[in-house]
């Protein structure tokens, strides 16, 4: 019982990873390297939350800590893949 609530959590955190980059509007010149890094991330969280779903592995509780940990990086990054790597001085 207590594994679907991480299932879940673990999933609406990916899920909200995923889309968060996706919807990044840049602006200005950016760099083709932290694009691809953007697309590899969504991929994975995407692909993830499919593993997630369908193949029905337990996940713990330090899986979703993680996830989340993600989600909140994500969040307050507002989705720049290159300010999750560089942070302003």
């Amino acid at each position: 019982m207590i594994e679907i609530i991480f299932q879940t959590i673990a999933l609406i955190a990916y899920l909200f990873c995923g889309f968060r980059i996706i919807c990044f509007k840049k602006q200005g010149p950016h760099h083709s390297g932290y694009a691809m890094g953007a697309a590899i991330l969504i991929a994975a969280f995407i692909g993830q939350s499919i593993h997630i779903l369908f193949f029905k592995d337990p996940v713990t509780l330090w899986d979703a800590i993680f996830a989340v940990l993600l989600a909140v990086l994500i969040w307050r990054s507002k989705g720049n893949v290159a300010k999750l790597i560089w942070s302003a001085s």
